[in-house]
């Protein structure tokens, strides 16, 4: 188990396609100043706003983060450049025996569908990364990550005390946890109905995207599609999957997707704040009462959720998926089911279960 905890390496998010056919609205999301929470007398305002947002959205919008802009500039300048070289010295950091969790992925799958994403990108973690020889992507990047980090650990704050724990509850978790950069390029003009990126949930506890070139990300809210507008050099937060597992389903974690601008290439990075693999994630006892009183999500820990997700999307080696089939998680999910007491995103995970075994079969 410790070699396998050694090198096995990052989560990814889940992907489900959905028709972009479907219904649009022109609204956004709420919109949050970052100034409340740095005000002691105000600070109470901003953790009932973010957590209103993240529970009936699942994301937000929130001005005046006072992260440091040369950091965010020189990212994204560094990622740029990574991006518009050449495909071969591109390739440098492409190791496709990592599943694409660290260094270069040139786009991945939906899940259960044959028809990738019109993108490309790099993951850099806090270990075990690969970097190019021929630029220094390594220090703007890393950072980068510095700042990203010590401004999550204000959002952590807000959700723990929300959650009726600790300040450092979340912090804890995350500070030595497997929070992972993805810097992402858009290509121009894929082909027709192809998304940038088709609608898909995240899998950590939350995701903060500071700045993107063009638009394009729309969030699912009540069967409609919300087109993402917010104000200049705002960062874009959203809740994943497994703060919406540890929350009971309080948290929403929101299907999301970029959808191409006509003759536009889009850059953006993100940032997944995740807890360490050992770190559980068992429905709060506060966040059950917040929900009805009725556990509606597994008992899990952060690798458990990982291992079964990269099964899901076809990731997993040999290795994990033997951790996957011995860890109980699928079990878990099956009595919820079976009781007729899971929500909809267990359910979800489980008919996903039930196709892979279907297809398994001779």
């Amino acid at each position: 188990m410790k070699a396998f905890l050694k090198h096995l390496l990052l989560f990814g998010p889940l992907f489900a396609l959905t028709l972009q056919a479907d219904p649009l609205i022109e609204e956004s999301i709420p919109v949050i100043d970052m100034e409340l929470y740095d005000n002691p007398f105000k600070r109470a305002a901003f953790i009932e706003q973010f957590t209103d947002a993240l529970h009936k959205i699942g994301f937000c919008a929130i001005v005046n983060t006072k992260v440091n802009i040369e950091a965010l500039e020189s990212g994204y300048q560094a990622s740029r450049q990574f991006f518009k070289s050449s495909k071969e010295k591109k390739l440098e950091i492409y190791a496709p025996h990592l599943n694409g969790q660290r260094g270069l992925s040139l786009s991945e799958i939906a899940q259960g569908k044959n028809k990738f994403d019109y993108k490309e990108f790099f993951h850099v973690g806090r270990d075990k990364n690969l970097w190019p020889r021929w630029m220094d992507l390594r220090t703007p990047t890393e950072n980068l990550i510095h700042h990203l980090d010590e401004y999550s650990e204000k959002l952590q704050v807000a959700l723990s005390v929300f959650m009726e724990q600790p300040e450092d509850y979340l912090k804890k978790m995350t500070e030595n946890g497997e929070c992972i950069l993805r810097s992402l390029y858009y290509p121009k003009n894929p082909s027709p109905g192809q998304f940038w990126a088709a609608a898909h949930t995240d899998i950590d506890l939350f995701t903060i995207l500071p700045m993107s070139t063009e638009e394009g990300l729309e969030v699912l809210h009540e069967g409609k599609w919300i087109r993402v507008k917010v104000p200049k050099d705002a960062f874009i937060i959203n809740c994943g999957d497994m703060l919406e597992n540890l929350s009971n389903g309080y948290f929403k974690s929101s299907v999301h997707r970029v959808v191409s601008q006509p003759d536009k290439e889009r850059f953006s990075i993100v940032y997944f704040v995740h807890p360490k693999y050992r770190d559980r994630l068992d429905p709060l006892p506060s966040c059950i009462r917040l929900t009805g009183g009725m556990q509606r999500f597994p008992d899990a820990a952060g690798l458990d959720m990982l291992a079964h997700r990269l099964v899901e999307i076809g990731l997993a080696s040999e290795e994990l998926k033997a951790f996957d089939a011995q860890s109980g998680y699928m079990e878990k999910i099956e009595d919820l089911v079976a009781r007729g007491v899971a929500s909809p995103a267990v359910e979800k995970t489980h008919n996903v279960w039930q196709k892979i075994q279907a297809n398994k079969s001779p």
